[in-house]
């Protein structure tokens, strides 16, 4: 990794500090369901581009 892959890292990992919290105790109930939500989206437009997508093999 180069020094600035690393600096990159470092300022995501700050600014994950200081959103996270304050996103998670804004919303307490609904953080949790949204974030598995998310993901659920994600995978699957993952999945289907690479299914589909130009590097797809099947079809």
């Amino acid at each position: 990794m180069s020094e600035t892959n690393w600096l990159s890292l470092v300022a995501l990992l700050m600014v994950a500090v200081l959103v996270v919290p304050a996103a998670l105790r804004r919303n307490r109930g609904v953080a949790l369901r949204n974030a598995a939500l998310w993901l659920a989206v994600i995978v699957a437009l993952v999945w289907i581009y690479n299914s589909f997508g130009p590097f797809g093999g099947n079809f």
